[in-house]
């Protein structure tokens, strides 16, 4: 698999060659950077829960409400890049999470370059990298960490379903991020999903901004067990509510 990037793409975002020399001297290591499933999967994060600002300072922040799941994180960064993040409570929503940040400016202009969105994901365009499309393992460990984030496992409906939520104007770019998902779902997996469609309600998002929710489900028997058998959730608890669906799909006459 080709190299997604050399040093000296990262060195042609720096307005002064010289001074992209000097703040990416410590990490010449990083280079070539090579697609893994580990860079998939927090591709996935930071589309998820994860938020990379542009402005005013180029950093990384990733949010949960578990410390062991911000460890996660920060682990498969340090495994990558060999940098860490700082853990802090978030002051700016009501839910009780923590925030891991991670002030590196040239780890956030590796992520843009490879397809991290940045700014609010609502009101951004954006798509899935192809080159985590174009590998079956690496869609895989993409889809895991979105959904680990993002989707919800219906006990009582025995479906798996993801929603986020997308400005009114790029309502049709968000549909086409998750025909994305549907697709690649079927391709590599034969797992079947519902078209993507949108919630009734129009809420206010954390910017202000007007949003819908879309939606998306997996609910056919046969295609939620390879779900659970092929993609899964890394999120422990998501992953045993799933396991009691499969189960008890096996209890009775589902299709």
């Amino acid at each position: 698999m080709a190299n997604l990037l050399e040093l000296c793409d990262v060195l042609d975002t720096y307005k002064s060659k010289k001074h992209g020399v000097i703040a990416l001297s410590e990490y010449n290591l990083w280079f070539p950077l090579k697609p893994s499933a580990a860079l998939a999967g927090i591709v996935g994060d930071l589309m998820g829960d994860g938020h990379l600002q542009d402005a005013p300072k180029l950093r990384v922040d990733y949010t949960s409400k578990y410390v062991c799941e911000l460890d996660r994180f920060d682990k498969e960064v340090s495994g990558l890049f060999g940098i860490h993040g700082k853990i802090r409570r978030c002051t700016t929503n009501k839910y009780n999470t923590k925030n891991l940040g991670i002030n590196n400016k040239p780890f956030a202009r590796v992520l843009k370059l490879i397809g991290v969105p940045t700014g609010p994901k609502v009101s951004k365009s954006f798509s899935i990298p192809r080159w985590i499309l174009e590998d079956k393992v690496l869609f895989s460990r993409f889809i895991n960490r979105l959904f680990s984030c993002e989707a919800c496992v219906d006990v009582q409906s025995k479906c798996i379903e993801l929603r986020m939520y997308k400005s009114l104007e790029l309502l049709e770019d968000g549909i086409s991020f998750f025909n994305q998902i549907k697709y690649y779902l079927l391709l590599y997996f034969k797992i079947e999903t519902t078209n993507p469609f949108l919630e009734g309600r129009v809420t206010v998002g954390k910017y202000g901004k007007m949003t819908k929710g879309i939606r998306i489900k997996i609910k056919r028997k046969d295609s939620v067990t390879k779900y659970y058998e092929f993609v899964g959730f890394e999120d422990t608890r998501k992953q045993e509510r799933l396991g009691k669906v499969v189960l008890s799909f096996s209890k009775s006459n589902i299709i």
